[in-house]
């Protein structure tokens, strides 16, 4: 419809009702025709109307099979008709409306009731034609948006270690990376210094966009502090790390942004079987004889926080065959199981400690299963990293 007020197709054989009906219905854009014929060629023009009153007794095409077809083709289905005839019995008008009809007005018709029944109808014709573009557009934009997402996806992902990489520079291991949304605030980094290996498991503040937008740049500030400045101190590592986001945010006490990291870092020296561990409250567990160990984290985050002191710096001897799994609190979080209830971290180290004997690529498998059986139909929750590695 390209005029602004709403229009109106009047079909009757009778000359003389049309032009009661146009005198009654001045108000609008109205278009007539004489038989059921001219009025699908109206219907299905450029000006298609927004209302039909239509005649049921007329030569040719009858007011029920004009009604039917419109009804039936996608281009007329959402135009509204009313039957307007002196068809007034309980079969006809019970017929009127099986056909598609959304009301029925009995002729000799009285002119106020005509005016208010159009009314009606053309108002919710008019809201359902408002609702419907508000839907497209709503569409278009999520579209949109969608897209963006998922490229941002591709992006975040090549910024991660490719596996080939990973199998250079790692003993056997596994990483469970579970986005809550397309994008993820939780991220790992590896990389290679010397003798040392620097494995990095972080969860953002946030998740979604605002939290993978973190993670590029906990990504990129590794690559500066590690691969380029060669740090392989967990502990110096994350003071330089904290007091880059810090300054690169404008972070103070009386700022509106303070998302910053919760991170775990430790540096592998095979040449020594020693590995050096700090952790902003993410910390670390390493699996020995059956026995599960937890080594913890600083109670700071990698931002401004209420303590501002140096990292905790620790070094652990590890034996071959020992088993390190660094994680973010995503997968303890989670909510599910028979009782609808988060994993909790007892939870959580029982299933590492039950499971650590696995090569690490089935402990995967049974990670990810379990996590997928205990949510079952709630939503994630939060992003969820793990990553185990066999020393």
């Amino acid at each position: 419809m390209t005029n602004q007020k709403p229009s109106i197709l009047l079909v009757d054989d009778s000359p003389v009702n049309i032009d009661i009906l146009k005198d009654s219905l001045a108000r609008y854009n109205l278009y007539a025709a004489g038989d059921g014929d001219t009025a699908l060629e109206i219907a299905f023009s450029r000006n298609k109307p927004d209302l039909i009153l239509l005649d049921i007794i007329m030569p040719g095409l009858n007011g029920y099979e004009v009604c039917k077809f419109l009804k039936t083709n996608e281009l007329t289905k959402d135009i509204p008709v009313i039957f307007i005839t002196g068809q007034n019995d309980p079969e006809s008008i019970i017929k009127g409306f099986e056909a598609g009809a959304v009301d029925f007005i009995t002729k000799p018709f009285n002119t106020l009731e005509l005016k208010a029944r159009v009314k009606t109808q053309i108002a919710i014709k008019m809201a359902r034609d408002q609702n419907q573009r508000l839907i497209w557009k709503i569409g278009a934009m999520n579209k949109k948006l969608t897209d963006s997402i998922n490229y941002a996806q591709k992006i975040q992902n090549a910024s991660l270690p490719k596996e080939e990489y990973l199998k250079e520079v790692l003993p056997e291991h596994f990483i469970l990376l579970k986005p809550r949304d397309v994008v993820s605030g939780d991220f790992y980094w590896v990389g290679e210094v010397g003798s040392k290996v620097i494995v990095v498991a972080a969860d953002c503040t946030g998740h979604g966009v605002p939290g993978a937008i973190m993670s590029m740049f906990g990504v990129a500030y590794l690559h500066e502090i590690i691969g380029k400045n060669e740090e392989t101190q967990p502990a110096k590592i994350l003071n330089e790390l904290r007091r880059i986001v810090i300054e690169s945010l404008q972070q103070h006490e009386e700022s509106e942004v303070k998302d910053g990291m919760d991170i775990s870092i430790v540096s592998i020296d095979k040449k020594k079987n020693e590995l050096q561990f700090a952790g902003a409250f993410n910390p670390i567990i390493l699996v020995r004889n059956n026995m599960l160990n937890i080594y913890p984290a600083d109670h700071m985050p990698v931002s401004y926080g209420e303590i501002d002191r140096s990292f905790r710096n620790h070094t652990i001897k590890y034996e071959n065959g020992d088993c390190l799994y660094m994680y973010s609190d995503g997968y303890a979080s989670q909510f599910g199981g028979p009782k609808d209830k988060k994993l909790m971290q007892k939870g959580f180290k029982q299933l590492i400690l039950d499971n650590h004997s696995h090569p690490m690529q089935e402990q995967k498998t049974i990670f990810n299963n379990f996590f997928e059986d205990w949510k079952g139909f709630n939503d994630q929750i939060d992003d969820v990293l793990l990553i185990g590695i066999k020393l």
